[in-house]
């Protein structure tokens, strides 16, 4: 039990390069418009800093429940999804304005549009998860905490090749990147479910846990299925 709550307390730090806005690269697309190459970088960092929030949020839970520092971490990643979902407005309204060819804005719309439901996800599963107050065994705790990394690490692998995607560099390094993490995270919770039913908690217990897992499990799901849409954009358009 010990070594479980140690393993969850020790906070990592995943994503503190990507949030030095001033080292991204400039965004060849929109070399003409400054202001909608900042929205953008905007959106995609809210991303990274709402996977960062949602990672504390369940550690958090993992060493106290529902109390007052998840509900705080909670709400900010809601204000986060909040932000990006006015971002995706605006970079709406301004891609109609400066895009020419209505295909390669439909196509960048629908990317940014896989990008959002990662954010949602995180907040999603944080409400489900103060209603439901799903408990924990502590057997489950250092391999959730591990699983939940290897889900912020596909993520980050996935903005990394979007950025590198308005940037005008290859995508395919991040997107195979994508695809080696989220199967990582597909074999971390088949092993997180052996423990889970092989442990003597009530079906009803079991069955919740299951959920818990797939619900995390999940996220890297929804990165691969936006990297293979960035995959196709990247052999339609070439920048």
């Amino acid at each position: 039990m010990a070594q479980d709550e140690t393993a969850v307390s020790q906070e990592k730090e995943p994503f503190k390069e990507h949030l030095m806005i001033s080292e991204q690269p400039s965004f060849i697309l929109f070399k003409k418009t400054r202001a909608l190459e900042i929205q953008i970088t905007d959106f995609l960092l809210n991303i990274i800093q709402g996977g960062f929030l949602f990672s504390k949020a369940l550690s958090c839970y993992f060493q106290e429940g529902v109390k007052e520092g998840f509900s705080a971490l909670k709400d900010q990643v809601s204000s986060f999804e909040a932000k990006n979902d006015s971002l995706r407005r605006d970079i709406s309204n301004q891609l109609y304005v400066h895009m020419i060819l209505p295909d390669m804005r439909s196509d960048i719309l629908k990317l940014l549009e896989g990008c959002d439901h990662i954010i949602n996800k995180y907040e999603d599963d944080l409400i489900l998860l103060s209603v439901e107050q799903t408990k924990i065994p502590s057997s489950l705790k250092a391999g959730l905490t591990n699983m939940i990394q290897t889900n912020l690490d596909c993520v980050s692998a996935l903005i990394d090749g979007v950025k590198a995607f308005f940037s005008g560099q290859d995508v395919n390094r991040f997107v195979q990147k994508v695809y080696v993490l989220e199967h990582q995270v597909d074999l971390e919770a088949v092993e997180l479910k052996k423990i889970v039913f092989q442990s003597s908690l009530s079906l009803a217990r079991q069955l919740q846990l299951k959920q818990f897992i797939y619900g995390i499990e999940k996220i890297s799901d929804m990165a691969e299925d936006t990297a293979d849409g960035l995959i196709i954009m990247s052999v339609k358009h070439t920048l």
